[in-house]
């Protein structure tokens, strides 16, 4: 080993360190393909899915609707809380306090996308820790329609199939790419907590 290259850092030495990290995390087959059907006619009415495009033009293009608690929804929230806290003992271990606000039935035709954005951000998204996507649809009926995150310098695409569920930290670059053919849905859902510190 060179001694005038720098070593690298171990860390605060009274600080737990994770054995395991990455920046997502994916379970498979958390939704049937029956549960993915059920969740794709919940929510309310439908709207253009623009609420988080700050104004620009074309920066996403999207259907929308929205899913709150309620007692035919319940299933679904705490199925996929209990994956993601799961997940979020073994590779993150974020402070969080579970949901706070309600989850996001998207639908992506052709020609429509979401591009590269974070799901965190000031005021009311301030909160958000963990985010995470549930494929709603079969990957055999539509092409195109990728979610990629930015790791690094490179887009990684996430994998597409249904019922899966994908985690990654809020502050994670990530788009979806235009659909070409077909459509796709997804459930998405952050898990809120305390303030990063």
């Amino acid at each position: 080993m060179n001694p005038s290259q720098p070593q690298p850092q171990q860390g605060h030495p009274k600080l737990p360190k994770l054995a395991l990290w990455a920046p997502t995390a994916t379970a498979m087959g958390v939704f049937s393909a029956e549960d993915c059907a059920r969740i794709r006619g919940m929510g309310g009415a439908e709207q253009a899915g623009g609420i988080a495009d700050e104004g620009r033009a074309g920066y996403r293009d999207s259907r929308v609707r929205w899913l709150r608690p309620s007692a035919d929804s319940e299933w679904v929230f705490r199925r996929a809380l209990d994956v993601v806290a799961t997940e979020n003992r073994r590779s993150y271990r974020a402070e969080i306090a579970g949901f706070t606000e309600p989850l996001q039935i998207a639908e992506y035709g052709p020609g429509q996308h979401y591009d590269w954005h974070l799901d965190f951000a000031a005021g009311a998204y301030s909160t958000r820790k963990l985010s995470f996507v549930v494929q709603l649809t079969d990957p055999a009926t539509y092409e195109g329609g990728a979610l990629e995150v930015m790791i690094s310098r490179e887009a990684v695409a996430i994998p597409r199939e249904q019922g899966s569920l994908t985690i990654f930290p809020s502050f994670l670059l990530h788009r979806v790419c235009a659909v070409t053919t077909g459509a796709r849905h997804s459930l998405v859902g952050w898990i809120g907590g305390p303030h990063w510190r």
